[in-house]
């Protein structure tokens, strides 16, 4: 039996159980041109102007917002646009064009 039923709006809903996703998860679209990691996590779409998309390539990496590459082992980028965290366990919080590349590094844009 599947886990999932579908409630009076039409919403699939789950039941209250833990799911396991070893390879990872892409809510939006999928980007062609991206090797996804193991267990990672891509929110987004699709960039209309160059068509690039989310690329959690790096195990246990998480990439959210447009054309964003979270590429290092443990990495995120957790929003903004063309952001990249290369560096293992590294961090972008968002904005545009940031990079966290050392191990370890954190990479925060603010604008005022």
């Amino acid at each position: 039996p599947s886990p999932f039923t579908v409630d009076e709006n039409g919403w699939w809903v789950a039941e209250p159980k833990m799911f396991r996703f070893p390879q990872g998860i892409v809510i939006g679209e999928r980007y062609d041109n991206c090797t996804y990691g193991e267990a990672v996590l891509a929110v987004g779409l699709l960039d209309e102007n160059s068509g690039q998309g989310n690329c959690p390539s790096g195990d246990g990496s998480v990439a959210f917002g447009a054309a964003n590459t979270a590429s290092g082992k443990h990495s995120t980028v957790t929003g903004g646009s063309i952001n990249h965290a290369s560096g293992q366990d590294s961090s972008v919080s968002g904005g545009a064009y940031n990079a966290a590349s050392g191990q370890d590094s954190a990479q925060v844009s603010v604008r005022l």
